[in-house]
């Protein structure tokens, strides 16, 4: 199948930023007022829109715009050069493609170093984007920290980070955090319906619902074999019952043909699914039926968590929980 449409939502090549009105209006003010702070730490949940701003803010700083907005013409030089990463005057700290571990060397952070200690090449500001901060060690975060503590003038530092509270507090305590919720459903329903408008009603609504608010998480699960998991896990629901199928099932979930990971998919799918239903038995069933729900749904993400520590058997695995869902939707 074609992943064509997901280069729309790339950050890099993102021009349309959905919500986070109240950011950008105050990254722009700063800018406009010339008194923009040394580093940014961009915080929330992952796939909100933190990478896309801060693509954005690089180009209204590397193009000179005065905009009123985050709207740039895609096709000014500056904007092709972010596209294609090779703008010198901005520089993307991030886990190289390939890497098992996803984490950010400190040779690259030293790069950080060498970078700012050059005046800007075309533009009047140099930018480094750290996609993620999470992404880095001790040692790694302590590089950067050396460089905020002596920062160079018209540069800065563009932040992102999933996990804030991990973050060392010395290099917090140098950035303005500017705080990035969760986007609202309607906002997450568009941008399914944009992109995929062949979806039935029944499967958006699923991939809003599953999405959490997180255009990045909707992204991984509009793949169509993230669909045919979901609408699997709905049918056992439905019927209440499992037969043979289940180890087709299992099969095509472990079967290494796509682009992501179907097993990981599955797990986040099962969870959810747990959620709902027994979201649903407390406003109708009994306090027996609602614990033997609570012990099973434990069951689930204990057999769940073990598989990841463990690495156990996942096809016993999937067969398992699934098991335990079915036990859970025959409660009802």
């Amino acid at each position: 199948m074609s992943f064509e449409f997901l280069d729309t939502i790339n950050p890099r090549a993102n021009y349309d930023l959905m919500g986070h009105d109240r950011n950008i209006d105050f990254i722009l003010s700063s800018y406009k007022r010339k008194r923009l702070h040394q580093a940014y730490i961009l915080s929330g949940n992952e796939g909100v829109g933190k990478a896309t701003f801060a693509y954005s803010f690089s180009r209204i700083l590397l193009s000179g715009s005065g905009s009123n907005n985050f709207t740039v013409d895609k096709n000014l030089k500056t904007c092709k050069l972010i596209e294609a990463n090779t703008h010198p005057d901005l520089l993307i700290l991030e886990p190289l493609n390939g890497q098992r571990d996803r984490f950010i060397s400190i040779e690259q952070a030293r790069k950080c170093s060498e970078f700012f200690n050059h005046t800007p090449s075309i533009s009047d500001w140099r930018v480094c984007i750290i996609d993620s901060i999470d992404f880095m060690d001790i040692s790694t975060s302590n590089t950067i920290l050396k460089i905020l503590e002596e920062p160079p003038s018209h540069c800065i530092f563009l932040i992102i980070s999933q996990k804030i509270d991990s973050v060392i507090e010395t290099i917090i305590s140098r950035c303005v955090e500017i705080k990035f919720q969760d986007l609202n459903r309607g906002v997450v329903l568009n941008k399914v319906k944009l992109l995929k408008p062949e979806l039935l009603e029944s499967e958006v609504g699923n991939l809003v619902n599953l999405s959490e608010g997180s255009l990045g998480k909707m992204t991984k699960l509009l793949e169509d074999d993230s669909i045919k998991i979901y609408n699997e896990l709905d049918d056992i629901i439905f019927k209440k019952n499992i037969n043979e199928s289940i180890y087709n099932f299992s099969d095509f979930i472990l079967k290494d043909d796509s682009a992501i990971n179907k097993f990981n998919i599955f797990t986040e799918c099962i969870v959810f699914k747990v959620g709902e239903l027994i979201k649903g038995l407390t406003k109708i069933n009994s306090a027996f039926s609602i614990n033997k729900a609570l012990d099973l749904r434990n069951n689930i993400l204990e057999t769940i968590q073990q598989e990841r520590v463990l690495k156990l058997n996942k096809k016993q695995t999937i067969l398992s929980v699934v098991i335990d869902l079915n036990k859970i939707t025959n409660l009802q």
